[in-house]
């Protein structure tokens, strides 16, 4: 999945026409300002709008994701994203500071240049992060989106219109094609029927009827349920941000002319913080139990010994060294007593190994990427469950809550079906 455009601030998305609007910053609008035009006018206002706004201040303390994309999303108290906003001679400078459980992003776009912080380096954005592929294709088409007014709404105290902006079904059903190009529809049932739930194809935006000051936006699919939340619970504007805050850290700058060179320099960053974390004490214990589950060395080792002792076998394709929810899932579920008793007595297990750091003979890299390609893996975690035949009977995909439990109960239909 894409990060979206956070921010209505950052980029003017609609405006088709200038005209000087400058006046309306420092001074509230006439009542119902916002009825007198289509949707679309209306959207083009207000960002022209915040465009001219000198300072800006938002603040909001909560995950901005859903559980639908990020699993933790809705137990992690300590949530939060501040955004500033300052011109820098006629350019709009501004700073995304956001906090998701042990993750921390900061993003910079400076008169000088686009920058992401980020496990304690500095890199250099020079190409476009954000929403590519959208923008670039929405181009194309000459009604990618509807607008409408959804509704009026009090967020704090701020007495808010809220603008949608929603792609129509054919510029959609062109953006699934194009994220998901290389996922099978077994994939897609795996996730729920409908490839189209994680697409932020709806964008909500928060203004002010009195002034048309946006603080926020959010994103939703197109069953409407919401993605991600960026609108600000406090806002201040027009109050001067100290020069700090947009300074950049010191130490080395790497550089990312492209998304492929920006996810290297990050896997690389993610891997090395994740073999940090795993010398404390919990850790190493998570590692030892789940080692010793029972693991066959290939799979058709793994098939004979199932075939023998009337088992089935379970592939786990995973990133060991960088991937998040793939250690998360070995720390919840794998490395428990309870599933290592259900392992010790049902399966055979065969670990299928993309490591971004740790060495691999080349013979194995080809057996996994082989394996990878043959069971249509597009994403780690994935668990296929076999048996002892090589048929497959089931899959998860992903990171699944609820514990062992759930894991065992998951693998228990599949032998039902």
């Amino acid at each position: 999945m894409k990060n979206p455009s956070r921010f209505v601030l950052l980029v003017c998305f609609l405006i088709a026409n200038s005209f000087s609007i400058s006046s309306f910053a420092s001074q509230s609008l006439p009542d119902g300002w916002w009825l007198k035009d289509s949707p679309e006018k209306v959207l083009e206002k207000a960002q022209s709008i915040n465009q001219e706004l000198d300072f800006f201040h938002g603040e909001k303390f909560s995950s901005p994701f859903s559980q639908i994309t990020n699993p933790s999303a809705k137990t992690n108290d300590n949530a939060r994203v501040e955004f500033f906003q300052r011109r820098n001679e006629g350019f709009v400078e501004t700073k995304e500071f956001t906090l998701n459980g042990n993750f921390q992003e900061t993003v910079y776009k400076l008169k000088g240049g686009d920058y992401v912080f980020m496990f304690g380096q500095l890199i250099k954005t020079e190409f476009i992060r954000e929403d590519a592929e959208e923008i670039s294709n929405s181009a194309k088409y000459d009604h990618s989106y509807d607008f409408k007014i959804l509704k009026s709404e009090m967020v704090g105290t701020n007495d808010c219109i809220v603008i949608a902006r929603c792609m129509t079904p054919q510029f959609l059903d062109t953006m699934k094609a194009i994220l998901y190009k290389n996922s099978t529809k077994e994939q897609e049932a795996a996730f729920g029927g409908d490839f189209r739930k994680f697409i932020r194809s709806e964008t909500d935006y928060y203004f002010r009827k009195s002034d048309a000051v946006g603080f926020g936006l959010s994103k939703k699919n197109h069953l409407g349920e919401q993605l991600e939340d960026w609108v600000y619970a406090n806002v201040e504007i027009n109050q001067p941000i100290p020069d700090q805050e947009f300074l950049l850290p010191k130490g080395d700058i790497k550089i990312a002319k492209s998304s492929e060179e920006f996810q290297k320099i990050f896997h690389e960053l993610l891997a090395a913080k994740r073999a940090k974390a795993r010398q404390n004490p919990a850790a190493k214990l998570s590692e030892e139990r789940v080692s010793e589950l029972p693991w066959a060395a290939d799979l058709p080792k793994a098939l004979e010994q199932a075939k023998t002792e009337k088992k089935i076998v379970l592939l786990d394709f995973t990133g060991s060294d960088w991937c998040v929810w793939c250690t998360k899932f070995d720390d919840d579920v794998l490395s428990q007593p309870e599933f290592a008793g259900y392992a010790k007595t049902n399966l055979v297990m065969v670990m299928l190994d993309f490591p971004h750091a740790k060495p691999q003979s080349d013979s194995v890299k080809k057996t996994n990427n082989e394996l990878q390609e043959k069971f249509k893996v597009d994403g780690f975690p994935t668990y296929v469950a076999l048996t002892p035949d090589g048929n497959e009977i089931g899959r998860q995909i992903g990171y699944l809550s609820g514990g062992p439990r759930a894991f065992i109960a998951e693998l228990e239909k599949f032998l039902k079906q």
